[in-house]
């Protein structure tokens, strides 16, 4: 009911200029009705450890049920009467700070995907969710862009989301009918242990602060490349958005 993955990051912007980055980390992927099986000696659940997990960094972000939460999500966009398993696939915190700029909720009835709940954070401490449901022989889900993410891309266009290929999300944004933006998380999945997770503590002990510290350094490379750069929008009022609202 819980995993822990290695991971390699992978982002590639095509307009108006190249920008590549590619970096390993790692995350975490369990069951909404089993968040307290998380508990070790070096990680907390709703309290501080080495590593932790909050419930209130998610959802609502007051602490409360991320499994309602979840299938208030699900009801909202039209997955009616769903009664299988949810799967959070997230950061961590480390030394109790977390960034997570997306979180994945994979939602299975009797082992079969049918919807992923995507959060989208951004900087300015604003949250977004995007709501995919699976169709069979489907291989990408689009969805219209409604957040402010990057201040180099306009909140314009359409996300190919990819879910097709075990422990590896893509994240495809095209505007103007052209490749915009590509972006990938491939994981590989190690035992959950106390040794594991100290071995990635000392292999990067500072990750979800290094995360926006990349984060603020990539968008100094843009910047630099002079990028468009476009202000923050009000933000939608709306907190979902799925197929039938495009």
């Amino acid at each position: 009911m819980k995993s822990l993955f290695k991971a390699k990051i992978y982002h590639k912007r095509f307009l108006p200029s190249v920008n590549e980055f590619n970096y390993s980390g790692f995350y975490i992927k369990f069951s909404l009705d089993h968040i307290h099986e998380l508990k070790s000696a070096i990680f907390g659940v709703n309290k501080f450890n080495l590593f932790s997990f909050y419930e209130k960094d998610h959802g609502y972000k007051n602490g409360t049920s991320l499994d309602r939460w979840a299938r208030d999500m699900l009801e909202k966009a039209g997955v009616s009467n769903f009664n299988g398993q949810i799967f959070l696939q997230t950061f961590p915190r480390v030394l109790g700070y977390v960034f997570n700029p997306v979180s994945f909720c994979f939602c299975y009835e009797k082992d079969i995907l049918v919807a992923v709940i995507a959060e989208v954070n951004n900087t300015f401490g604003e949250s977004h969710n995007y709501v995919l449901t699976q169709k069979p022989g489907m291989q990408v889900e689009t969805l219209k862009k409604e957040f402010h993410v990057s201040p180099f891309y306009d909140v314009l266009g359409q996300y190919h989301f990819d879910f097709t290929t075990k422990n590896k999300v893509t994240i495809d944004y095209f505007f103007d009918q052209k490749l915009q933006l590509v972006t990938s998380l491939i994981g590989q999945e190690i035992p959950w242990s106390d040794k594991n997770w100290l071995k990635l503590f000392f292999q990067y002990p500072f990750y979800t602060i290094f995360i926006v510290l990349l984060i603020h350094y990539q968008a100094l490379r843009l910047f630099i490349k002079k990028n468009k750069f476009y202000p923050k929008p009000k933000k939608i009022s709306r907190e979902l958005t799925y197929e039938h609202n495009e």
